[in-house]
């Protein structure tokens, strides 16, 4: 059930269930699953004077078929076969439904006088006054909420055809303006319908040929002559038809050319006008059953609310189909219907008109749509694509050699398509990854290393080595214990002073002192702290890119990553039906239809101030509102609630058409940057 009638229905169904709880006796509601709220004065007085058993045995078959029919809080709404079959076992437990003609109501008819006939009102009042004699408050109660349970679903069924039926329609019109949009339209479709046209302008000749035939068996001579009569009745099709057989001159050329382009655009806006007309059917059928005020309330005549909610169905379903009837037509026969006075009539005979309705008047409708649609509609598969296929047939030989003689080269492309694919996704995809997992689990194995782990201790215990050595050879006295933890404590902070400090006298001399003195022992060393120096910041560079490693491995895998997604994404879009439409398309869908609901809210009101909408608009407003509802995969998730909740408000035809003008403004500018 599409998101325009759910609402409505459960909120019919939370009615019947208040009307039931409330009107039923209290006997009745754990049979339902109801909470009875009161238990009425009618109700205690019949528990008073019979027993409960023998009361629920005689409605246990009557509350069985309510149950079957009411939507509980969360249920979906119940199928047609459920409907028919629910009224039937109804029907047969009913007291004076076999009493009754069960004749089934006509449904083409609108008038007041087919609804008053005479014989049917007094056949009417006998068995109503028949059935308020013997029924029982309780029972007429069940037998009124089964045919409001089963008004309701006729309701939404009917809600939901129509609604359904309507989408398609629209899709079939806008292919029929992108044909008449240009030449070129006209010229494919010209193409693709010939075949089609010459069959039926044969056909035509043929028909025509063989009625002006006289004798009864006519000869080869006779069925020439009368073919060529009725060719030549019928040369003006025959030269729509055919232009390189009549085009001697330049001028013959020219008219022949334009004759074809004049009989198809004729054509083509013939279909659209019947398409045009069949959608603005349904567009005022769906508003008149979403305006209808169909209240479920103790306080109002509610069983005189359901007749007359089922005769308008009934107008509804029987006219919204006809082929040579116009919108205001429909609509005031509609109206005729139900604004007619009705005679009072017994649940069963309602219940009968619901039951012929759902057996025959919903399949009768949609097949009339059907052939309206296979007739108006858009070109089949195989006339739109015969030209395509009959190129492919005529080059398959061609295409064939030509695929036959690169054979060696598309089996190495395809090979080297499918390496190409599989070292993408080992070596940028799996390989990433793994170091990815393994940088999480701190494998020493995978860690980024510059300089080994033990290069600079070993490289820094011999610059300690060296400068103490230095240091105790260079001083008389020798130095203590404690003196030399003092220089191996500056070393390790990178203090080499004791070494600098005899460099700075060996350089007074250098020559001398580079062959006899201690100045090649002193570059020595401090080309030993240059090595440390570097390795020191080496080390620091290293514990940074260790630091930053998880990061370096992200950014490494994303762009393989991103591919991967694009391409599954596409992948599983193209298997749901959503992957030949881009997202751009969606989002000019959507924006397409927003204009299209703008414009009919601002020029289209009706009323004091255009304060409301026709009935034909609020049906036009009802379905693109469902195409939006359908393309509800262009806003983020975290937003769709929202987006749910203003598309409620703005299939809300009681609000009025300035909030609702207001709730698509208000639309664009929450919603209009993802559009």
């Amino acid at each position: 059930m599409s998101t325009v009638v759910d609402a409505r229905i459960h909120a019919l169904s939370a009615d019947l269930h208040l009307l039931a709880s409330t009107t039923l006796p209290s006997l009745y509601a754990p049979r339902l699953g109801l909470s009875s709220k009161r238990t009425s004065s009618t109700a205690v007085n019949e528990q008073a004077t019979s027993e409960p058993d023998d009361l629920l045995e005689g409605t246990e078959p009557l509350l069985a078929a309510l149950n079957q029919l009411l939507i509980h809080p969360g249920g979906s709404l119940p199928s047609i076969k459920t409907l028919e079959s629910t009224l039937r076992r109804y029907l047969s437990h009913s007291q004076h439904a076999n009493l009754a003609n069960p004749r089934k109501e006509e449904l083409h008819t609108y008038s007041g006088s087919d609804h008053d006939d005479d014989d049917d009102d007094d056949d009417d009042d006998d068995l109503c006054d028949a059935y308020e004699e013997s029924s029982s408050d309780g029972r007429k109660q069940v037998e009124w909420l089964i045919v409001a349970a089963g008004a309701i679903v006729l309701y939404g069924r009917l809600l939901d055809a129509l609604l359904n039926q309507m989408l398609p329609l629209s899709q079939d019109i806008f292919y029929w303006d992108n044909v008449l949009s240009g030449p070129s339209g006209l010229v494919v479709y010209s193409i693709q319908s010939a075949p089609a046209r010459f069959v039926k302008l044969a056909g035509e000749v043929f028909t025509d040929a063989r009625n002006r035939l006289t004798t009864q068996r006519p000869s080869l001579s006779d069925w020439i002559t009368t073919l060529r009569t009725s060719l030549y009745r019928h040369r003006k099709s025959m030269r729509r038809l055919s232009v390189l057989t009549r085009a001697m001159a330049p001028r013959a050329l020219f008219r022949s050319a334009m004759s074809p382009f004049s009989a198809v655009y004729e054509e083509v806006h013939t279909k659209q006008q019947q398409l045009r007309q069949l959608r603005d059917r349904q567009a005022a059928a769906l508003g008149m059953l979403v305006g209808e005020p169909l209240h479920l309330r103790q306080d109002k005549d509610w069983p005189r609310t359901v007749e007359r909610v089922v005769d308008v169905m009934q107008a509804i379903v029987s006219g919204v189909c006809e082929t040579d009837g116009q919108v205001d037509n429909f609509e005031a026969k509609v109206f005729a219907v139900g604004s007619a006075p009705r005679a009072r009539r017994p649940p069963f005979l309602v219940a009968q008109k619901i039951l012929v309705m759902a057996s025959e008047g919903l399949p009768g409708q949609s097949a009339t749509h059907a052939a309206v649609v296979r007739r108006a509609g858009k070109p089949s598969v195989l006339t739109r694509y015969w030209p395509v296929g009959v190129g492919i047939v005529a080059f398959s030989g061609t295409i064939g050699r030509i695929l036959f003689n690169r054979r060696a080269s598309i089996a190495q492309w395809l090979a080297d398509a499918s390496t190409t694919v599989l070292d993408f996704w080992t070596n940028w995809v799996v390989e990433p990854a793994k170091n990815i997992i393994a940088t999480i689990r701190h494998d020493d194995t995978a860690q980024v290393a510059i300089v080994g782990r033990k290069s600079l201790q070993a490289d820094m215990e011999s610059l300690e080595r060296m400068v103490v050595d230095f240091a105790v050879d260079n001083t008389d006295s020798g130095l203590s214990p404690a003196e030399i933890e003092i220089v191996r404590a500056g070393v390790r902070e990178g203090d080499v002073s004791a070494v600098l400090r005899v460099y700075e006298q060996e350089l007074k001399q250098p020559l001398k002192n580079a062959v006899r003195g201690e100045l090649i022992r002193t570059l020595l060393i401090q080309m030993q702290k240059t090595k440390v120096d570097v390795e020191v910041a080496i080390t620091g560079i290293d514990r940074l890119l260790k630091s930053q490693e998880l990061v370096f491995g992200v950014v490494a895998a994303l762009p393989s990553s991103i591919a991967c997604y694009l391409a599954f994404g596409w992948a599983r879009q193209l298997y749901s039906g959503k992957g030949i439409k881009s997202q751009a398309d969606r989002r000019a869908t959507v924006v397409r239809t927003l204009g299209n609901i703008e414009r009919m809210l601002t020029v289209s009101g009706t009323g004091e101030g255009g304060e409301w909408l026709s009935y034909r608009d609020e049906g036009l407003v009802l379905c693109q509102v469902h195409v939006l509802h359908n393309s509800a995969d262009v806003i983020p998730r975290e937003l769709r609630g929202d987006w749910a909740r203003d598309l409620g408000d703005l299939e809300d035809i009681k609000l009025g058409v300035h909030r609702q003008r207001d709730t698509v403004e208000r639309i664009w500018t929450v919603y209009g940057r993802f559009f």
